[in-house]
């Protein structure tokens, strides 16, 4: 795996598991940020072929 995907995949789950935390907490404007820093890192992911569906501990695409 090259650093690039690794860091990329690590910092999917980061956000991943910082948004289920606000869901949890019920803080609406953090969970739009959080879904739209999500949004650009998959985006990012999508566009430079690295598949980053499980990196968080789940399935990010369903999360969005």
């Amino acid at each position: 795996m090259s650093e690039f995907a690794a860091e990329l995949r690590a910092r999917v789950a980061d956000v991943d598991g910082e948004l289920e935390l606000m869901r949890q907490a019920f803080d609406d404007h953090a969970v739009e940020v959080l879904t739209g820093r999500l949004e650009n890192l998959l985006r990012i992911a999508d566009r430079h072929g690295v598949d980053v569906r499980y990196a968080g501990g789940g399935p990010v695409a369903g999360a969005v």
